[in-house]
């Protein structure tokens, strides 16, 4: 059995920053990060400007070996964790090697969710998540001229490639941009809701995302939810996927599928173990399980937001970092307050959009919104009363990056907006204002 100080379970944002963090305020101790992944600690969130040739392979890693050598970090990788004894502080994983620790942070993040339809076990079936998932999706769309298919909907051979992505997201966004990059000539995506990103965006800022994306060549089926995955006909033993098919009885002939529907982290490990789990691992405010010496950072935590006053879960890369930082601090004596705002910026083709805070109508008093589709730009503000102030509390901003800073500014630091309020609205009104 091996013995360390701290041990880390998750080698990514969180994970590493925590055990970077720790290192340096606690020079002597000893310091173990359990990974499933092969790879040191790469950034994912430049695994979409990887599919789209924008960056190097090279350039997506973060850490070399060299890194946990001379920081005397331990990183065991392609290795999951199968169990958790939180009364012996003892955590065994799949190769049988066991490990017995003084403090315990999980930061396991997330994995895709799978769509489970008859023929989901098909080739050139993809998700987007480590950077084996990038490799094998570039692989997929550059392997050579679309076979010959028996199904009448599929491209003879020399014809265009196709391409079909499931579920309107972010990861959606990126498929799209990684086919055509790499040579996919037409691209369907296919959401089962009335309209693309409609759990998070209102109709008009979908119409915007929707015609950025025909501009570029991408079609958008609404209402359409697969049935199954059908392979092409005569390629035995080798089962390809060829057709999509939706409950409504469309089909859709492809080379490549994406498969973008949500994320999920595995906590089955975790069995038995007493640690209190939601719809994520919940923790305090200080990033602090339900057991002692066993905290828990990142898209698997599910933390009491001291500026929304509500508990809240963050899945995206800044966040982890921060909370990695945070929680490394507290697990080495220095008890640190996680006091964060999310927020997520990206681009897709020429079309820019941010998530600030708390997106939820149910949870916001108001929403106020600027813009329109015909000027091409939406942005939507999330207003609620928190201890007698009137509040930002979120925002969802399309092609509008000039109104990121402010925004972000107003919620991170609770600014009552009630002098302003009226004026929300206004497309004169300088956002810059709320925060002069």
């Amino acid at each position: 059995m091996k013995r360390t100080d701290f041990l880390i379970v998750g080698g990514s944002a969180a994970g590493t920053t925590a055990a970077e963090v720790i290192r340096g305020l606690t020079p002597n101790s000893s310091i173990t990060i359990i990974t499933d992944e092969p790879h040191e600690e790469y950034s994912r969130v430049l695994l979409p400007q990887y599919i789209t040739h924008k960056v190097t392979r090279e350039t997506l890693f973060l850490k070399k070996t060299l890194w946990y050598e001379e920081n005397k970090i331990e990183l065991v990788k392609g290795a999951r964790v199968v169990s958790l004894d939180s009364k012996t502080h003892r955590l065994k994983n799949e190769r049988g090697e066991e490990y017995q620790f003084g403090k315990l942070l999980i930061a396991v993040g997330g994995y895709p969710l799978k769509l489970s339809v008859p023929g989901d076990d098909l080739e050139n079936i993809h998700y987007l998540r480590t950077l084996e998932d990038a490799d094998r999706f570039i692989e997929t769309c550059k392997s050579g001229p679309s076979r010959l298919r028996v199904h009448p909907e599929g491209s003879p051979r020399g014809a265009s490639k196709k391409g079909v992505i499931v579920g309107g997201g972010l990861v959606s966004l990126d498929f799209a941009e990684g086919m055509k990059a790499n040579g996919i000539g037409e691209v369907t995506i296919l959401v089962r809701e009335p309209y693309y990103w409609a759990g998070k965006l209102d109709f008009d800022s979908s119409r915007i995302i929707k015609s950025e994306l025909e501009k570029n060549g991408v079609r958008v089926v609404a209402g359409e939810e697969v049935e199954k995955f059908e392979p092409i006909a005569g390629l035995h033993p080798v089962r390809v996927v060829g057709v999509v098919k939706t409950k409504s009885g469309k089909t859709f002939g492809c080379d490549v599928v994406g498969v973008g529907i949500g994320i999920k982290s595995d906590f089955s490990w975790l069995e038995g173990s007493g640690i209190k789990i939601d719809k994520a691992i919940v923790t305090n405010e200080y990033l602090e399980t339900s057991l002692p010496d066993i905290y828990a950072a990142g898209d698997c935590a599910q933390f009491h937001d001291v500026i929304f006053e509500r508990e809240h879960i963050m899945g995206n890369w800044a966040n982890a970092t921060s909370q990695g930082a945070a929680v490394a601090r507290t697990m080495s004596g220095v008890k640190t307050l996680f006091e964060s705002a999310s927020s997520y910026s990206d681009t897709f083709f020429e079309g820019k959009y941010s998530f600030l805070g708390v997106t939820d109508e149910k949870f916001a008093d108001e929403v106020v919104e600027r813009g329109t589709f015909e000027a091409g730009k939406k942005t939507r503000i999330f207003i609620k009363t928190i201890g007698g102030l009137m509040r930002i509390v979120g925002a969802t901003i399309i092609n509008d990056p000039a109104e990121v800073s402010p925004l972000t500014s107003a919620v991170k630091k609770k600014i009552d907006i009630s002098a302003h309020y009226k004026k929300l609205g206004e497309p004169e009104f300088n956002m810059k204002d709320l925060i002069a």
